[in-house]
């Protein structure tokens, strides 16, 4: 997680933050280069989950898991940055941070989480909604949403309301298909339930999974007949 120097408020009441530089590339652009192997992909994406649940201990919630926010270094380390709307674990439910307020809703709608479309409390499990985004497009290049029409609404009722494909249903080439059978589709689906309950509820649980699958150990998540 990139160090945070220091945060508040100038003399005219404009919010900041003070961040450690981070030299890198956004995540995706970065997998790019992997062409049709998983596993490096994958080994990104456990630095990621990691970092998240290292937050999450420290009552933590990001709030805006995106690849801009995901840098990899030269040395391929992950860098996670921009807290900016991140909010404490145990603060009144519903209610956003003073920094938060200044901006308006907090969340990139792409990648936010059903509860926080519908505007309920926020927790671990929102920030695992994001990261399940964030795997499926790297792990298979397309988006986890179908949309009937370009629209904000149209966008906002997919995260509510639509389940992904399996992974290896959208994959564009069939060795990429044949890797994300059956554990990655269980692993990428479990980020992605619409119930929280059913979810991964911390950063921390997706990270095991993702340790046993390079492991070559069996998973936690159940599959589904979906």
């Amino acid at each position: 997680i990139a160090k945070l120097y220091d945060a508040g408020f100038t003399a005219d009441g404009q919010p900041y933050l003070a961040l450690e530089h981070v030299q890198g590339e956004p995540i995706d652009a970065h997998c790019r280069r992997y062409a049709g192997d998983l596993r490096p992909r994958l080994r990104l994406l456990l630095q990621v989950a990691q970092a998240v649940a290292h937050a999450h201990a420290n009552l933590v919630v990001h709030r805006d898991l995106k690849p801009a926010n995901i840098l990899v270094t030269d040395s391929g380390q992950v860098r996670l940055l921009d807290f900016g709307i991140a909010k404490l674990l145990g603060a009144e439910a519903g209610k956003n941070s003073e920094l938060t307020q200044q901006h308006g809703r907090a969340l990139t709608l792409h990648y936010a989480s059903p509860e926080q479309i519908l505007k309920r409390p926020i927790g671990t499990a929102s920030d695992v909604y994001s990261l399940g985004v964030v795997m499926y497009e790297l792990l298979c290049g397309m988006s986890p949403y179908r949309l009937r029409r370009d629209s904000r609404a149209a966008l906002e009722d997919a995260i509510v309301h639509d389940e992904p494909l399996r992974p290896s249903v959208v994959a564009g080439d069939a060795r990429l298909r044949r890797q994300l059978r059956g554990d990655l589709d269980t692993i990428v689906r479990k980020a992605l339930e619409k119930d929280r309950g059913r979810r991964y509820p911390s950063a921390g649980e997706l990270a095991r999974d993702l340790q046993h699958y390079l492991a070559d150990e069996p998973i936690e998540a159940k599959r589904d007949s979906g």
